[in-house]
């Protein structure tokens, strides 16, 4: 194809890429990122839309064209690297972005660039190979996330853009220093809008695995975690628990449940109210979450109950977990209108010495039962079940 035709084929992939995200935004509101993409969208639609003018054989003005398209070419990128750092809640200002380019825009109008293409390109390239490696840094810090492999597809089409713009310019600015006499640039330059057109397609479709994997994700949420603690909730427990279990059944290895329960909690909903029992459960939960390892599993098992699932942990370590876990939550003040300080009773069981997940968590009730009927505020193994006979759990 003639680079009318690409062009004009680049605009209408833009147009509606831009059309869909706008949409895309308006109905969900919540990924603000998105704002950054439809900005991508409109700097690709801007760029294709004054270059298939110019190739049409209108005549722009300088400032439009080279000068805008070029700019805007490397805004794409900058805008797309503006949505993937907000995204990933990455720190800093995005404004210094824009900054960038209005600086590359201005930069255009010195004389040696204006008369030059090969300074123009020496000004916008490094810029778009920069950013596109920018982006692949903060991608690949992520991609052992659950959004992962959409992060990696967006890897993956970044690298195809520093090849293609890596390989054109190297052979464009071999062709301006005469170092090549072969005048491919035609062909060169129809290669390069149908690579641009490639990238276009993959960033989109890139852009819009993010969102649909996002909200599968945050509805998935929804239905396994507890709304309060972000914890996993009660129905997903079955499933994991023997998910676990089986797996480190398989492996050998040990299997460590937690069962803790807030002392006196009635009294505090009594005294204080639910909004402070409501604070002292999240309280636990944070503290809980802090404790444990990325693989561990933390679920809210009852009202002020919770679950602590704890792979390939050996129970005496187990017992040192929960012994940490009953300090830390003793030690930090809950925050709440009248501050108070929350203690907690935590039973432990381990495999071996259980056939099933089922008999696993019976057995860490069993010492959550020891740990109260002793005083409470205390860390209780399965092992004293045997040598401790309580008749009665105090009220």
């Amino acid at each position: 194809m003639d680079l009318l035709t690409l062009t004009i084929v680049n605009a209408f992939i833009a147009l509606v890429a831009t059309a869909v995200l706008v949409l895309q935004d308006s109905a969900d509101r919540q990924f603000r990122y998105q704002r950054y993409f439809v900005l991508a969208g409109l700097c690709m639609l801007l760029n294709a839309s004054f270059s298939a003018l110019r190739y049409a054989g209108y005549p722009l003005p300088y400032w439009l064209f080279p000068a805008l398209t070029n700019s805007l070419s490397v805004g794409a990128s900058l805008a797309l690297a503006a949505g993937i750092h907000r995204h990933l809640q990455k720190p800093g200002k995005r404004l210094g972005l824009l900054l960038v380019f209005l600086l590359i825009f201005a930069l255009h109008f010195v004389d040696a660039i204006s008369s030059n293409l090969g300074y123009r390109m020496l000004l916008n390239i490094p810029i778009v190979l920069i950013v596109n490696l920018w982006c692949i840094a903060m991608l690949w810090q992520a991609r052992h996330s659950e959004l992962g492999k959409v992060y990696l597809a967006f890897m993956a089409t970044f690298i195809f853009n520093i090849l293609q713009f890596s390989a054109r310019s190297i052979y464009l600015l071999l062709e301006q220093t005469q170092v090549v006499t072969a005048n491919y640039s035609s062909l060169v330059h129809s290669i390069g809008f149908f690579c641009l057109t490639m990238f276009a397609i993959l960033v989109f479709c890139c852009i819009i695995m993010l969102s649909h994997r996002q909200q599968k994700l945050m509805l998935q949420q929804l239905s396994e975690r507890d709304a309060l603690t972000g914890a996993l909730n009660r129905r997903t427990l079955d499933l994991r628990l023997a998910a676990e279990f089986n797996r480190c059944r398989r492996k050998g290895s040990s299997l460590s449940l937690l069962l803790l329960d807030a002392d006196h909690f009635k009294k505090i909903n009594d005294t204080l109210g639910h909004a402070a029992g409501d604070q002292a459960v999240q309280h636990i939960a944070h503290i809980a979450e802090q404790q444990l390892r990325d693989y561990d599993l933390l679920f809210r098992f009852g009202g002020e109950e919770f679950l602590l699932c704890l792979p390939d942990t050996e129970h005496h370590i187990a017992l040192q977990i929960a012994e940490r876990l009953r300090q830390s939550i003793e030690k930090q003040r809950v925050q709440h209108t009248d501050q108070f300080t929350l203690t907690v009773s935590i039973g432990v069981a381990s495999t071996p010495g259980a056939t099933d997940w089922q008999s696993l968590l019976t057995q860490a009730d069993q010492a959550l039962y020891i740990a109260k009927s002793l005083g409470r505020n205390q860390v209780q193994s399965f092992s004293a079940v045997k040598s401790t006979q309580v008749a009665t759990i105090p009220s």
